[in-house]
């Protein structure tokens, strides 16, 4: 029994094995915000992203001075931290631990004769590398592009990465969902009811022209359908999404009594909606909204 629980420990990492360090620790990954508009989005783009960042020095191999040179630090005893006590009143403590003051959080001391000129005794000197984000077409808000190993190194630990996230600003036109987009298109009563026919100035910087069906009518919040005018599929460039429409129809605010008279010719065909019984003891007539008419201050 006992020769088969240690082989699942050591599978498995059960028992007295678990807690036992399996290799040096991953440093910190660096996030880095890209600002992509929706035209580079539609079309791709590659960023370039400058990073300042530790690299073991390599006049000492990241030792910090001269073979020998390092010793355990005798204020935290090679921990690297250290607990202080601070008096808040009469026989009162707080307890606090932070990175020890004479090593600096590394837990060993390097006598200043012995120093490595080149990082000082810090094992690592600072270095700018240029890196290039190739965003895709298509690429959704939020998508993280890595560049592993990439930030800080050390010797104690693996050095950690670089990722560039896209940070997708709004559009003026047109507002996405996935991989389509949505327009606002404000046409007149006269557009609504003969058909529309404009241009779109799209996001590849071409243009395209627009029209509505013949015959049919725009309902005020009717959304319409262009097909594969959306964006790329991310992953999949050479399918696109749709652009939506969504119309708005302004209505005039006012006619004069010969454009009332001509509506009524134009639209004779149409029935007029009359309540059957107009027998009533007063009329009133409606004028336009504001809020100053409001009396909720009564209740």
């Amino acid at each position: 029994m006992g020769g088969g629980g240690d082989i699942f420990s050591q599978m498995f990492g059960f028992g007295g094995g678990a807690g036992r360090d399996r290799g040096p620790k991953k440093g910190k990954s660096v996030q880095h915000s890209i600002k992509v508009t929706l035209e580079e989005i539609y079309k791709g783009k590659t960023s370039k992203i400058a990073v300042n960042r530790d690299r073991i020095c390599k006049k000492c191999d990241g030792k910090g001075g001269i073979d020998g040179a390092n010793s355990t630090c005798e204020g935290c005893h090679g921990r690297g931290m250290r607990t202080k006590m601070t008096q808040i009143g009469p026989g009162m403590y707080s307890q606090s631990t932070g990175p020890c003051d004479e090593c600096n959080g590394t837990g060993e001391t390097i006598d200043e004769a012995n120093k490595c000129k080149n990082c000082n005794g810090k094992k690592v000197v600072k270095e700018k590398k240029v890196l290039e984000a190739i965003i895709d077409k298509g690429s959704p808000h939020g998508e993280k592009y890595v560049f592993h190993g990439e930030s800080d190194e050390h010797p104690d630990r693996e050095p950690g990465d670089v990722i560039i996230v896209v940070n997708e600003q709004p559009h003026s036109v047109f507002k996405r969902k996935g991989a389509d987009l949505l327009m606002e298109k404000e046409v007149s009563l006269l557009e609504s009811l003969t058909g529309c026919d404009f241009v779109v100035d799209f996001l590849d910087g071409s243009k395209f022209r627009v029209q509505s069906p013949k015959g049919k009518v725009i309902q005020p919040d009717q959304l319409m359908t262009i097909e594969e005018k959306g964006l790329p599929f991310h992953k999949n460039p050479y399918r696109f999404g749709n652009l939506f429409v969504l119309f708005k129809v302004k209505f005039p605010e006012t006619l004069q009594e010969a454009q009332v008279k001509d509506v009524q010719q134009v639209l004779k065909g149409m029935k007029k909606n009359v309540d059957a019984n107009m027998d009533a003891s007063e009329t009133v007539t409606l004028i336009p909204f504001s809020q100053d008419q409001k009396n909720t201050h009564c209740q």
